[in-house]
């Protein structure tokens, strides 16, 4: 427009002018051919098929393309809902996601952008996940920008890229750690009852910091020059089902913490998890199952490393379901699949009060088929609630009320021949492992 008015108001500049648009279109035909279609580029997503709920990954884009150079790349990726962005790369640097307006988070995270200078680009992005599950990564959708920045180029991608948000058993290596040297203090297990003292003779293993030094060997310390230090073990072979709450009680969320937003659930498996571990490396045959109405996931009791790999996929998916947990009829259920005795841990919660008998009843007409440790897992938030000073005096009330309701039903299905325990989701772990070693050495 501007150049038009000029061209009127001083004719003598239309010559200049027309040079000008035609320079400019040159250019632009010089950008366009010197800027590829962003289907001529060769495009490799990496991203682990496996990752742990609540633990940032990575997600690597790296796109090449021939004879091109300072070519603007930005990345658009549909990724699930339940994954929050991390960070993404902004000209080779880390950053956290974009804001929108009002400076809330932007929900796309933002795209991720470089600068292709030398036929490679890598841009990286960092997911999180607060939902197991099995997800995928989408399609992709690229602008390409020239060299001139005069021409910007768009094409889409299509493609899916699963990944499996599995528990994410961060303590688990630390845990099979003690447990293999026999230091459940340090796993929060305080005392342990032995049947007629010292359990049988194993084997020696040198000495790491943190051992009972009343184990120390010292004719074998004398004989190799460094400490050693004597493992016993119990009775071999035992089989222990683990029986998770899968119903609507689980649903109840963990409102602090860097695990913010687990389920109940989702501590239920990571602590039931951690406890098959344990008791795989101690020999002894594990299975597991969920219910809510009735049995749902079943795996079978084995033995062995490849077990726990098996237990995890089977429980990675599950979620809470909208039903109340009918425990009677799964463990009639279960009866009807495993006929042996065993040790079953189920990781659950009391009943609504007028339900507490007919749960109490189901404990005890189970207890005499097996040795059964139930798992109560409280409600942080009642807790919180009840012990807070700046609670309004009515909500602490009515959380008073409700924690001794909860330990009536406690005491009454304590009657059931049941061993009953009772504690934070977030600290689950260590009553259900020592419970366990108790019911393996009773």
């Amino acid at each position: 427009m501007l150049a038009a008015a000029a061209t009127l108001a001083l004719p003598g500049l239309r010559g200049l002018v027309l040079g000008l648009d035609g320079l400019l279109l040159v250019l632009l035909l010089v950008d366009w051919l010197r800027t590829p279609a962003p289907d001529t580029f060769a495009i490799e997503r990496l991203v682990p098929e496996r990752v742990g709920l609540s633990r940032d990954f990575e997600r690597r884009l790296v796109l090449s393309v021939e004879d091109a150079r300072d070519l603007r790349v930005e990345v658009h990726e549909r990724f699930p809902a339940p994954f929050l962005v991390r960070a993404r790369t902004l000209f080779g640097e880390r950053v956290t996601p974009a804001h929108g307006a009002g400076g809330q988070p932007d929900p796309s995270g933002g795209p991720d952008v470089g600068l292709l200078a030398d036929g490679r680009l890598e841009l990286v992005r960092t997911y999180r996940s607060d939902l197991r599950g099995a997800f995928a990564l989408g399609e992709l959708r690229l602008r390409v920008r020239g060299a001139l920045g005069l021409v910007e180029r768009q094409g889409r991608f299509d493609g899916e890229q699963a990944i499996a948000v599995e528990p994410a058993l961060a303590g688990l290596r630390h845990t099979l750690k003690l447990a293999a040297s026999e230091r459940w203090r340090d796993l929060g297990i305080r005392t342990l009852r032995r049947r007629g003292g010292e359990t049988e003779f194993e084997s020696l293993r040198e000495y790491v910091p943190g051992d009972d030094k009343r184990r120390v060997d010292w004719k074998a310390f004398a004989r190799r020059g460094k400490p050693m230090v004597r493992q016993y073990q119990v009775e071999r072979g035992q089989e222990l089902i683990l029986l998770v709450d899968g119903g609507r009680r689980m649903r109840i969320t963990t409102a602090t913490g860097k695990k913010r937003g687990w389920t109940k659930l989702d501590w239920a498996i990571d602590a039931a998890l951690q406890l098959a571990a344990v008791a795989l490396a101690k020999g002894d045959r594990v299975g597991c199952a969920t219910f809510d109405r009735g049995l749902s996931t079943w795996v079978v009791p084995s033995k062995g490393g490849r077990q726990l790999t098996r237990l995890s996929q089977a429980l990675f998916a599950e979620q809470p379901s909208d039903h109340d947990a009918d425990l009677a009829r799964a463990l009639r259920e279960l009866a009807a699949r495993h006929r042996r005795r065993a040790t079953v841990v189920i990781v659950s919660d009391v009943a609504d009060p007028l339900s507490i008998d007919l749960q109490r009843k189901a404990l005890a007409a189970a207890s005499r088929r097996h040795k059964l440790v139930f798992a109560a897992l409280d409600d942080p938030g009642l807790r919180d609630a009840a012990d807070g000073d700046d609670v309004p005096a009515a909500v602490r009330a009515t959380a008073l009320e409700l924690m001794e309701d909860r330990s009536r039903a406690l005491r009454a299905l304590g009657s059931s021949g049941a061993r009953v325990l009772d504690a934070l989701p977030a600290e689950a772990a260590a009553p259900l492992l020592a419970a366990w070693l108790e019911e393996r050495r009773a």
